[in-house]
């Protein structure tokens, strides 16, 4: 669902389009970000293009992508929607490759968490691979509490991951 954009104190977060989808795939699709996504398959831009083509029809999902408020480039993206038992949110992140260890995945974070309250969202219900440290890190940080373990199956690589399902409720 599109939506303002939203200003974080590096970044501006804009609604994802269409015309983002090289940025994503390239994002996405680079070995080291994409590892523990669990996006849907795409091989390209072009079919990430066509996989999303309805998404400014998308009802309780909100994709971004990351912009660097000084020079305009694109450092991540990030998305907020519907995840876990009825009423959660979750969300996710990620960010360029020399980008990391700098606070911008907390940052997206916190935007989404913020987004989501400013929606009237309370409960928060995220999944995060448990290899990735940095990620686990972020959520608690943000005040997300480990709350059950799952798995997923990253749909690029096939690879299923056990996960640490975080949740959070506010008031």
């Amino acid at each position: 669902m599109k939506t303002q954009d939203l200003i974080t104190k590096r970044m501006v977060l804009r609604s994802m389009t269409l015309e983002d989808c090289d940025f994503a795939a390239s994002l996405w699709g680079d070995p080291q970000v994409g590892e523990y996504l669990n996006n849907p398959p795409f091989k390209n831009a072009d079919e990430l293009r066509e996989i999303i083509s309805d998404i400014d029809e998308w009802e309780d999902e909100y994709p971004f992508i990351a912009y660097d408020k000084k020079t305009n480039s694109p450092l991540g993206t990030c998305s907020l929607g519907k995840e876990g038992p009825k009423g959660c949110w979750g969300f996710g992140f990620d960010v360029v490759k020399d980008l990391w260890g700098r606070g911008y995945a907390t940052e997206l974070a916190e935007a989404m968490i913020e987004l989501a309250y400013s929606l009237g969202v309370r409960e928060f219900y995220c999944t995060v691979a448990r290899d990735n440290l940095a990620a686990n890190r972020v959520m608690k940080k943000c005040g997300l509490r480990p709350a059950e373990r799952g798995s997923f199956k990253n749909h690029q690589t096939g690879v299923v991951h056990e996960s640490i399902i975080y949740r959070m409720t506010l008031k």
